[in-house]
């Protein structure tokens, strides 16, 4: 009950408040870090304490880094035999860049274990006004390429693994699928190489954060880190920059209520622009319910339920 009062306050905090600052107070408002700490409070659900994948074969907090730090850890939940395809998604959590942990999505992956995928959960470092987004770049990056390297001892089959991702997740995933296949990309796996990169609401356009007039300097410094002046870095953290590098099919999640909205469609745009292939799907909703990451948090509404199904289909087909 608890875990679903927090999702309503999400939705109401991220669809319904903001917009009204925005009426009543105007174009200047600047969403500063007690504000967001707030949302954040109210939207991030904590895990659930009966998932149905905690009633398949599972092996939890697997270090991916040596002697790192207690957040460099992964889980791996194993598909039933009867019906396992031989194929891994992998997750990489939402939660922008400041909150979130694996745990949240064991509901959301349990839809996959049961068509039979195997699942990776990861964790990485948090930004906290000192680590950024490169930090947890470099988490991904080391997180994929232990599963890949160490895929025979693990039960996983690393020449059919996806990558996916919500949110600030989406950004990481998507990043990751860029930098395999792009030597240029700054922060990248060496061995790992997705199947395909499915990716639900993504913070896509990275580079922009640092100039956004909505946001207030202290905010930008607790999500972005202390480099959120540096516009030429921000932009190689972007997976904007480095979109044509893409060779992973690509699979796009997002809703009419999703307040990112834009950025999902900045990035089917830019694939249209460069003829990139993709699988685009936009749910029409004037339900507050179906929102951002609604197919994450909310399995139960037919929307999610057409979005996961679209994912399953999409990892079927490659």
């Amino acid at each position: 009950m608890k875990s679903k009062k927090r999702i309503v306050w999400a939705v109401i905090a991220a669809v319904i408040v903001i917009p009204i600052l925005y009426i009543v107070l105007g174009p200047g408002i600047k969403l500063n870090t007690p504000v967001m700490k707030m949302i954040l409070k109210a939207s991030i659900k904590k895990p659930s304490e009966n998932s149905p994948a905690d009633g398949y074969r599972h092996i939890l907090n697997i270090p991916y880094v040596e002697n790192g730090d207690p957040k460099q850890v992964l889980d791996i939940y194993y598909a039933d035999s009867i019906n396992r395809k031989n194929a891994v998604l992998i997750d990489i959590h939402g939660g922008f860049y400041v909150a979130g942990q694996k745990e949240c999505n064991k509901d959301f992956v349990s839809v996959f274990l049961k068509e039979g995928f195997d699942i990776v959960l990861v964790e990485y470092r948090l930004n906290d006004g000192v680590r950024d987004v490169a930090d947890q770049l470099k988490d991904c990056a080391s997180a994929l390429d232990y599963i890949t390297i160490h895929a025979d001892e693990l039960g996983l089959n690393k020449e059919r693994m996806f990558v996916t991702g919500d949110s600030a997740g989406g950004h990481l995933a998507l990043y990751m699928a860029e930098g395999s296949a792009d030597e240029s990309v700054p922060i990248r796996p060496r061995e790992f190489h997705p199947a395909g990169v499915l990716v639900n609401c993504l913070a896509y356009d990275f580079g922009a954060f640092g100039g956004a007039k909505d946001y207030a300097d202290d905010f930008k410094e607790w999500f972005l880190g202390p480099r959120f002046r540096d516009s030429a870095y921000l932009e190689t953290l972007s997976p904007r920059t480095y979109i044509g590098s893409l060779e992973a099919p690509l699979f796009i999640s997002t809703c009419t209520n999703d307040f990112i909205r834009s950025q999902s469609l900045e990035l089917k745009q830019d694939c249209e622009d460069i003829g990139k292939p993709f699988t685009f799907i936009d749910i029409p909703s004037k339900s507050m319910k179906v929102g951002h990451i609604h197919n994450v948090t909310k399995l139960d509404l037919p929307e999610s339920q057409e979005v996961n199904g679209t994912m399953v289909t999409f990892m079927q087909e490659h």
